[in-house]
């Protein structure tokens, strides 16, 4: 029986209070982890000034931050999509010679690497020699052959770099090493379990990487009484989120009194803008462009069902507010989101054939359309099952149950 909390060290490259994505899971998964012990954490320094200010108002959380920087010349990676790949590969050499020194002082129990949640990278927590938790990591999705009409060249060709970037870094010795070295690896969802396992992992596990602090978005509103049914998309403007399949369901269904509001921006706007004046919807969709939180709230609180139709999401932090926020969800039955959203709390649509997605997605809109009653059920559902299964409070006792189970 141990008589002290566990030394734990964790990689979170992406690790910033208050935000979202990436930094959001390497900051959540420090604090809860801090709750039981304290906390060693190795960052890239463009997180510094938020945590330092924030450690700084609670001064009582045991989170203890080392930043490791790049050289000046590796800056220009960040202004480039694919060569960020390349800044966060150099990073970790970097990062784990820096882990090495901290763990010469400290004599961690358990390293974890928590970020990027990426199974195709190498990870500075490999080099220790100690108990080490790689994971939960995404990736392994992809669009299912032939989703790919309507997002354009650009679009066809990032999905296809993105394939081969994955098939070189999958040959690379470091990864394979990282592999190996896990004691524990975790995938987010079963397409990524099986790409991990032909590198070599030995004890693998599913487990979500995201989850949210129940109350976290304020008190939630009532929505305006003027009869209409309100569908809504929120996210980045990419290709693979697959925003053209909502509205071309939308248009499909043909609903009396509804509206789809999409809140977000990216290279994306002008297509979509276009295929909606060509479904001759423009009357029933507005495009919010992107708004502060607050007002992005707003929108999501005054709206009836989200539509998620993503090819390849790992995670998902919208589907798991709008979930909390009592609002049915339909999505695409892959990856994050297929593991987030059942019959229950939505529609999962299977992937089969685009026809057959938008058909399928039509058919839900026009069922929660007519049916008020359906969606407050669904919608119910889905806030008991994010607030009772997918908090970061859970992922931090499981992680601890981890750690005490793999330590020395």
């Amino acid at each position: 029986m141990r008589n002290r909390p566990l030394k734990v060290l964790q990689i979170g490259f992406a690790c910033e209070p208050e935000r979202g994505s990436e930094p959001a899971v390497g900051w959540n998964v420090a604090f809860e982890a801090a709750k039981n012990g304290p906390i060693w954490v190795i960052t890239d320094p463009s997180h510094r000034d938020k945590i330092e200010s924030w450690l700084a108002d609670h001064p009582e959380v045991r989170i203890h931050v080392a930043y490791h920087p790049m050289p000046s010349w590796a800056q220009w990676m960040w202004k480039i999509q694919f060569t960020v790949n390349l800044y966060y590969y150099l990073w970790n050499i970097g990062a784990a010679k820096l882990a090495k020194r901290m763990h010469a002082e400290h004599r961690f129990d358990v390293v974890h690497h928590v970020t990027y949640v990426r199974y195709w990278m190498p990870s500075a927590g490999a080099a220790l020699g100690i108990p080490f938790v790689w994971g939960p990591l995404g990736g392994g999705e992809s669009a299912p052959s032939g989703f790919l009409r309507g997002v354009g060249f650009k679009g066809w060709l990032e999905e296809h770099i993105r394939s081969a970037m994955r098939w070189v870094f999958e040959l690379d010795p470091r990864l394979r090493s990282t592999a190996k070295a896990a004691t524990v690896a975790i995938a987010c969802s079963e397409d990524t379990a099986g790409r991990m396992r032909k590198l070599g992992v030995r004890d693998l596990r599913v487990m979500s990487s995201i989850g949210i602090t129940p109350g976290g978005l304020g008190s939630v509103e009532q929505r305006p009484a003027d009869g209409k049914v309100r569908f809504i998309s929120v996210g980045r403007l990419l290709h693979w989120k697959g925003f053209h399949f909502g509205l071309e369901a939308f248009a499909k269904a043909d609903l009396p009194n509804a509206e789809f509001v999409v809140v977000g921006r990216g290279p994306e706007m002008e297509r979509l803008k276009a295929l909606v004046a060509k479904l001759r919807i423009e009357d029933r969709v507005t495009f919010t462009g992107e708004l502060p939180w607050r007002e992005g709230l707003k929108q999501f609180q005054s709206a009836d069902v989200l539509v998620h139709p993503s090819l390849h999401d790992s995670g998902g932090f919208v589907l798991l507010e709008a979930m909390e926020m009592r609002k049915p969800v339909i999505c695409l039955d892959l990856g994050g989101p297929g593991v987030y959203v059942n019959s229950s709390t939505g529609y999962a649509i299977p992937a089969h054939a685009i026809e057959q997605v938008i058909a399928d997605m039509a058919r839900a809109m026009r069922e929660l359309a007519g049916d008020e009653e359906l969606r407050k059920r669904l919608g119910q559902a889905g806030h008991q099952r994010a607030v009772n299964e997918f908090t970061w409070e859970r992922k931090g006792a499981d992680m601890e149950r981890i750690y005490q189970e793999i330590a020395l």
